[in-house]
């Protein structure tokens, strides 16, 4: 059989404290891990809502800023029509002003007769 070489008290220690620096390094590297990942989206719905995702909240404003630029070129589109239809108007006020002043010249020139 092999040997057992007596290991002193200094060793013994520094085993352990050496032991429990391992472990509480991976635990630590396993719950940043685990947060990382939750934090990239990259997870099942089942750590949902543990830790705000990015993604998540990202998605959701993405779809509240969709749905303001939607809004936005609907009101675009209307004012659109608004002054498309104030320029007809105000250019057929204009013909209708000239045929006016040219009905009163007219009226002025048959009365002075």
């Amino acid at each position: 059989m092999a040997e057992v070489k007596p290991v002193s008290e200094g060793e013994e220690l520094s085993k352990a404290v050496w032991h429990y620096v391992g472990v509480t390094v991976l635990w630590l590297s396993l719950i940043f891990t685990g947060l990382a990942v939750e934090r990239l989206g990259l997870t099942s719905d089942y750590l949902t809502s543990v830790i705000p995702g990015e993604v998540g909240s990202l998605r959701t404003k993405n779809a509240e800023y969709e749905t303001n630029i939607r809004t936005l070129k609907d009101e675009n589109q209307r004012i659109k029509g608004l002054i498309g239809r104030e320029a007809a108007t105000a250019k057929e006020l204009n013909i209708y002003q000239s045929e006016k002043k040219k009905l009163e010249d007219e009226l002025k020139q048959t009365k002075a007769q």
